[in-house]
């Protein structure tokens, strides 16, 4: 199998021709340093050519002084991997190209390889086989002009296996390669030091401005670029950017994306509920009674259904995200909230991977890897997990939906809407505000200067937009099928053995027995042991273990209490399950257990609290240590406890 590279700017169309070529669905964003990993797949037309060609698509970088983690990917790959591939295939965009053409320089004056280019971005013919053939004759290098939006992969593919059968005999790397000493902590696989000379940032600027010299003769003696998609781009942004006009559109383009997320996501939710209940109802009939059949419906099926619920949701929040990705709009709400993240240390590059932890902190503390500052990266993933993501969604349905009276304010302010709004600007709000703390102390350090390229505006695919949502889906279905199912089979055994004593389910209710099973189980006298703890929160043995248990997956809170009240399968619609948290009354005192005091310190606790055992475990993978999911965990836990414990102090 022979490989070839494909590197490139960051949105210069690296992912998307990695697509074309692979058929996979490689995500593709216009934002500079979505793409943090390298990703490697077969040619499709592998399957009727002899010759085997795989492509390697690499993180972008604009230079070869890498600052950032996703940057050193792609540096140390060309610098230290080079005897693993053939070819490289340089990516240019045509909106751009200057500057990705001064990279093509650089990288053609370092390496002795093989190298074609591919001119991206020529949707409206702007750069013709004429261009093509005069940029060959002044790189010496083969040229392919395409669009990697409208065209099919053919040529592409053509091009590329005519190119591969004349590779160059050189596989060395020049003798010397000199790296900024700054730039090597970028590089995780570094080479001994005696392979590099280092150079000042002077030097590395001179060497920046001589490639794009060198590339400014090479396109005036060959092209002439249109400034018409720049000039539209440009007014466009003299509204988009506008400080007060600005921020309104930011706003009401959030507010109707979580707003979508609410009301579009219902039917689909209900479907996808209706059809994992109608499974267990199908197999139960079909089963004896004992182990096995109440592992399966109430472990394996209950505990993942309860996840599956919230696919519609995900996919809505990805669908709408990926359209203002491809559209170009992501990076200019990174420009918009710059300001505001430095007031706390930060700066625009932590809003992609605080917007995304909206949807699941997992894969936005991945995409913190863009943050070139390690301390800011650091203080940026300490603080994601507070966002509220897309897991609470179902506690606080519940208790929102059932405790919090439905009022109108003004004609159109909903008090429900109001209770989600403010438990989201709370977890927010106090991320960033924990960010600055650590800013000051454990992360001290100056906010490092904000640069991030802004792309032409573009016309999103639905259709892409689409693939992206459903690829979110099933990559949420695979952590259901894996982590979600582990735990629920834990959950499961820990909530039914040692089990009740068989006198004492004579004449009671499958519900009342699976009540009777979780009191006396381990779970549930756990939940009891730890009950002195609970009471400064409110909260008694029932909700401890409701607790414990979203401590492996938040959403399985709503599933347990259910079985805590003898209900079976419910969710956070349920209307036996809200009427029975009604009218639980407390023996000791005859009042209701569910008093307002501490329906709020339940909800506070979900808002800060640490209730992910996955995000814990990427944290350890991202930072290299358990120190930082350690002090994670532990930071979270006691604003979540304290929350709680002060504000039913407070309201009771």
């Amino acid at each position: 199998m022979e490989n070839v590279l494909l590197v490139g700017f960051p949105n210069s169309g690296k992912s998307t021709i990695f697509n074309m070529l692979t058929g996979q669905l490689r995500k593709v964003s216009n934002y500079s340093g979505v793409t943090v990993d390298s990703a490697s797949s077969e040619l499709i037309s592998n399957s009727i050519n002899e010759k085997k060609i795989s492509v390697v698509d690499l993180p972008g970088v604009t230079n070869l002084i890498p600052t950032s983690l996703d940057e050193g990917v792609t540096t140390t790959t060309l610098i230290k991997d080079c005897a693993h591939y053939k070819m490289i295939a340089m990516i240019i965009d045509l909106d751009r190209f200057e500057a990705s053409l001064s990279l093509l320089l650089a990288v053609k004056e370092i390496l002795n390889k093989k190298i074609v280019v591919i001119i991206n971005k020529n949707d409206h013919l702007l750069f013709t086989k004429a261009h093509a053939q005069r940029l060959e004759a002044r790189l010496g290098l083969p040229v392919l002009s395409i669009s990697a939006i409208n065209d099919d992969e053919k040529d592409l593919d053509n091009f590329i296996r005519k190119h591969q059968n004349d590779v160059l005999a050189g596989e060395t790397l020049s003798p010397k390669i000199k790296i900024h000493p700054d730039a090597k902590q970028f590089m995780p696989e570094l080479l001994p030091d005696n392979h590099f000379d280092e150079i000042s940032a002077t030097e590395v600027i001179n060497s920046i401005k001589s490639h794009q010299a060198e590339a400014r003769q090479i396109i005036n003696s060959i092209y002439k670029h249109s400034t018409k998609k720049t000039k539209l781009t440009e007014n466009i942004d003299s509204i988009i950017l506008h400080k007060f006009w600005g921020s309104i559109i930011f706003v009401g383009i959030f507010y109707f994306i979580f707003h979508a997320i609410y009301a579009w996501a219902g039917p689909l939710m209900d479907f996808s509920e209706g059809m994992v209940s109608a499974l267990g109802q199908f197999l139960a009939p079909h089963m004896a009674d004992g182990f096995f059949k109440s592992l399966l419906i109430d472990g394996v099926i209950a505990g993942v259904g309860g996840v599956v619920v919230f696919v519609p949701q995900i996919m809505i929040l990805f669908f709408l995200l990926s359209l203002l990705e491809q559209s170009g709009y992501i990076s200019r709400a990174a420009v918009l909230t710059d300001k505001v993240m430095s007031m706390f240390g930060l700066n625009g590059k932590a809003f992609l991977p605080y917007m995304s932890g909206f949807a699941c902190a997992i894969p936005a503390i991945m995409a913190a890897r863009s943050i070139p500052n390690h301390k800011e990266r650091a203080c940026t993933i300490m603080t994601i997990p507070m966002i509220t993501c897309s897991a609470r969604l179902p506690v606080y349905v519940l208790l929102i939906g059932t405790f919090v009276p439905k009022i109108t304010y003004l004609g159109f302010l909903n008090s429900q809407a109001l209770a989600f709004f403010f438990l989201y600007f709370l977890g927010s709000f106090f991320s960033l505000m924990v960010a600055k703390i650590f800013r000051l102390t454990i992360f001290k350090g100056e906010t490092s200067n904000f640069m991030i390229d802004l792309p032409h505006y573009e016309k999103p695919s639905l259709r892409f937009a689409f693939r992206q949502a459903l690829r979110k889906g099933k990559l949420f279905l695979k952590k259901a099928g894996t982590i979600i199912l582990g735990l629920s089979i834990l959950i499961w055994f820990l909530s039914t053995f040692p089990g009740p004593d068989k006198k004492l389910t004579v004449n009671k209710t499958p519900e009342q027995i699976s009540s009777m099973t979780l009191e006396g189980s381990v779970l549930g006298q756990t939940g009891k042991l730890i009950e002195p703890v609970l009471r400064p929160m409110g909260m008694n043995w029932k909700m401890g273990v409701g607790l414990m248990v979203a401590f492996g997956a938040r959403e399985l809170f709503v599933s347990t209490m259910g079985t805590v009240y003898a209900l079976g399968n419910v969710d956070e619609e349920s209307t036996t399950l809200r009427e029975r948290l009604r009218s639980e009354i407390d023996p000791a005192t005859g009042l209701p257990v569910f008093t307002t005091a501490v329906v709020w310190s339940l909800l506070i606790f979900f808002v800060f609290a640490l209730q992910c055992t996955s995000t814990l475990a990427i944290v350890r993978r991202e930072m290299g240590s358990w120190k930082y999911p350690f002090y994670m965990f532990s930071y979270m836990g006691v604003l979540g406890y304290g929350g709680a414990v002060l504000v039913h102090q407070f309201l009771k």
